[in-house]
């Protein structure tokens, strides 16, 4: 199911609020967002790059998270009518969904990264200035596209149901899809590859788009999320440079994508909370295939680790060796960056 194509397929407008055509009014947006919208804050991001900023945020990013969303809303069965056995979604709570979806990323153009969930809402009141929609649709879906970042439990604070437009919306339920799907749209084609290739990105920026270059394959099923790397030789030796809150620290890939992986097992279990048990993912399995770049081959057996909840819960950080028990050796040597690069350099002069 693909909840952009199943929607944009309703034409029983008595579905909607006041028989309204809400499909064409989607369309309107995301056409306009997709001419005038989404191709300034990817022109946006490249500029402010040495910041820190990421990967792709344009329209290919959208569908992306469009098709993570889609993924999880499978796991329920769902249905846009009302079916026995099968899991509700009303078109109207599609139309929000994919409005803020929409609008989730488009606060980067008129403010800082850490403003941009924020500053979408003040974006839509701009873009939508004939009003087509309602004050409380702008309210509600502005509400839904900020829940998508920051650690303050921005979900918990929305309500767990709601009436618009004579209509009941599961805002939280909402945002948890969209923050979750948001997390989850993550692969090789959301890098920078040939720009990569050419060693032309700022350098700041550059753990990143490696690790999105790396990551070849996600997979949900069963409440795990499964997902597998591909990682050359070329990158694994060398530190890279990554600024952070307290300046620019030096970082091998291999450290980033066990952080990585790490916040994508916590954003899990934080959305899971506002999800329907079918499409609550506890565990976060990882496989990180290590690959020559002369002639493809592995450098060594694939490391493969899962993430997923243990003993009595605490307060306490606890770090990926803690939690993962594989990637310590049996002679208590852990398979952190170090270990990875002096594996690699001697793979490489043995050649």
């Amino acid at each position: 199911m693909n909840i952009e194509t199943e929607f944009l397929n309703i034409t029983d407008k008595s579905v909607f609020p006041h028989q309204k055509d809400y499909v064409g009014i989607y369309n309107t947006f995301k056409n306009a967002f997709d001419k005038d919208v989404h191709p300034e804050i990817k022109t946006k991001i490249l500029e402010i790059e040495k910041d820190g900023y990421y990967n792709d945020h344009g329209v290919d990013h959208i569908k992306m998270v469009i098709d993570r969303v889609s993924k999880i809303i499978t796991c329920l069965n769902p249905s846009l009518t009302v079916e026995a056995n099968k899991f509700y979604i009303s078109p109207y709570e599609i139309f929000i969904l994919l409005m803020a979806i929409q609008l989730h990323d488009t606060g980067h153009l008129i403010g800082s990264r850490a403003e941009h969930a924020k500053k979408g809402k003040e974006l839509l009141a701009r873009f939508d200035s004939g009003n087509i929609l309602n004050t409380a649709e702008k309210l509600i879906i502005g509400n839904i596209a900020r829940a998508h970042g920051g650690q303050d439990d921005p979900i918990g604070k929305l309500p767990p149901s709601d009436s618009v437009s004579h209509q009941k919306i599961r805002p939280q339920f909402l945002a948890a899809l969209l923050r979750l799907g948001d997390e989850l749209a993550e692969d090789l084609t959301r890098a920078s590859k040939f720009i990569l290739e050419i060693d032309q990105l700022e350098q700041t920026s550059k753990i990143f788009h490696l690790y999105s270059n790396s990551l070849d394959s996600l997979d949900l099923g069963d409440r795990e999320i499964e997902l597998s790397f591909y990682v050359m030789d070329k990158y694994l030796t060398d530190k890279y440079p990554k600024r952070t809150k307290e300046g620019i620290v030096y970082e091998y890939l291999i450290t980033e994508i066990f952080k990585r992986t790490q916040k994508t097992f916590l954003e899990a279990l934080y959305c899971g909370r506002f999800l329907p048990e079918e499409c609550r993912f506890n565990i976060v399995k990882v496989k990180i295939n290590l690959v020559t770049s002369s002639d493809h081959d592995e450098i060594t057996t694939p490391i493969a680790y899962e993430l997923k909840e243990n003993g009595y819960p605490t307060l306490e950080k606890t770090d990926i060796y803690q939690a993962c028990e594989s990637l310590t050796l049996h002679n208590g040597q852990r398979i952190d960056g170090d270990y990875i690069s002096n594996l690699v350099k001697q793979k490489i002069h043995t050649v």
